[in-house]
């Protein structure tokens, strides 16, 4: 085997154990998001019962406002009906106490409703806000723990890291850019053994002159479909 490939087959498996330390950070990751999205659910649920609640408490100080001013209205009118003097002016103000009375009493009709619905929507906040602090309290736990398990698996990363700038850097500058550009596009392994006559990746047959080459360790192949830089499998070469 070409000796270079050596150094890039190591480098490879230095990326595999970094890649593995990314995904663990970002499983790790996702699952505090989970977390938070939930703890975030609860709040903007908190938050609308809140905003109805206010909306409620305004309605029904809003009917509070009119009610005590309509009990002053009718409070004057039968105010005049003592100083009016004709049977007729006494029975406009009686017609108009009647319809006043018909007002008032629905709007305190509404009041009610409007009082027993806000009450309603206390008891929803508070059970909401119960729950978020429950929710919270259950967290704490499961926080710690991927906190926890966040920084060591950072850490593990971070050493994972440096082994692999080192590997890196015992391969020849453009062999490792070209091997860079390839595992950054496909994000897998990069150098790949000769399955038989084939290139192990997408199985599309190497030359025999290439393979030649490739076995004897005289070259640094590829495939020339896929792309990926080809090694002899099972000590061949």
């Amino acid at each position: 085997m070409h000796p270079d490939l050596e150094k890039l087959l190591d480098l490879q498996a230095k990326d595999l154990t970094l890649l593995g330390a990314d995904l663990r950070l970002k499983g790790i990751a996702d699952e505090i998001g989970e977390l938070d999205a939930a703890l975030e659910r609860a709040r903007v649920d908190l938050d609308a019962i809140r905003k109805r609640l206010g909306d409620g408490t305004a309605r029904r100080e809003e009917l509070e406002l009119t009610i005590e001013s309509q009990r002053a209205a009718q409070e004057k009118r039968r105010t005049r009906i003592e100083q009016v003097k004709t049977a007729r002016e006494v029975q406009a103000l009686m017609t108009e106490l009647d319809q006043a009375r018909s007002v008032l009493a629905r709007q305190e009709s509404d009041w009610v409703k409007s009082a027993e619905n806000t009450q309603q929507l206390e008891a929803m906040v508070k059970e909401a806000e119960e729950r978020l602090v429950a929710q919270e309290t259950d967290q704490g736990g499961e926080r710690s723990r991927l906190q926890e398990a966040q920084a060591g698996a950072a850490a593990e990363r971070d050493v994972a890291r440096q082994i692999r700038d080192a590997s890196a850097a015992s391969v020849e500058r453009t062999l490792r850019m070209r091997y860079d550009r390839l595992w950054f596009s496909r994000t897998t392994t990069v150098v790949i053994p000769l399955r038989g006559d084939a290139c192990g990746a997408c199985y599309t047959a190497v030359p025999r002159n290439r393979r030649s080459q490739i076995r004897a360790g005289t070259h640094i192949e590829g495939c020339e479909a896929c792309g990926v830089i080809l090694y002899p499998a099972n000590g061949e070469g």
